[in-house]
């Protein structure tokens, strides 16, 4: 009798011991889905970011910050920027730097090519929208013009 209660604990901490690996493999795919929804979430409230910037960039060039009255409004719509900026950093959300103004292939778009022999391939000319990382991974790319030779 002594082998067969051996017997079913083994079998039963068999059963158990598989039981908590497709638990487990469960919570990890609902993990990542949870961070799939989480990243397309935050790739759209990105595009709220992309406004602000194309506003700021407007009134940049038609001078409309020039005016006091005009400045202190576009200062407080500044400020829900801010606070959207704020909303990033608290999931790990950051803008993509690029070092010596150099294209990363995996995280660059390339929207257009411009020819300059006194600049190298890859140059980043212009960041057309800029990119994002999140926990140090891909968020969303970065489309930009790189030179081209």
């Amino acid at each position: 009798m002594g082998n067969d209660i051996k017997s079913a604990i083994n079998e039963k901490l068999s059963e158990l011991a598989r039981k908590n690996l497709e638990l487990q493999s469960e919570c990890e795919k609902a993990n990542k889905r949870a961070e799939s929804i989480l990243d397309e979430a935050l790739c759209e409230f990105l595009t709220v970011l992309d406004t602000f910037e194309r506003a700021e960039q407007y009134i940049a060039e038609h001078e409309l910050d020039k005016d006091e009255d005009g400045s202190k409004a576009i200062k407080r719509l500044l400020n829900a920027k801010k606070k959207a900026m704020f909303v990033l950093e608290k999931y790990n959300v950051k803008k993509m730097v690029f070092e010596n103004n150099m294209s990363i292939p995996d995280w660059c778009s390339v929207t257009d090519t411009e020819p300059d022999s006194s600049r190298q391939n890859g140059e980043i000319v212009s960041i057309e929208k800029n990119g994002y990382l999140r926990d140090d991974r891909l968020l969303r790319s970065a489309e930009v013009i790189i030179i081209k030779n």
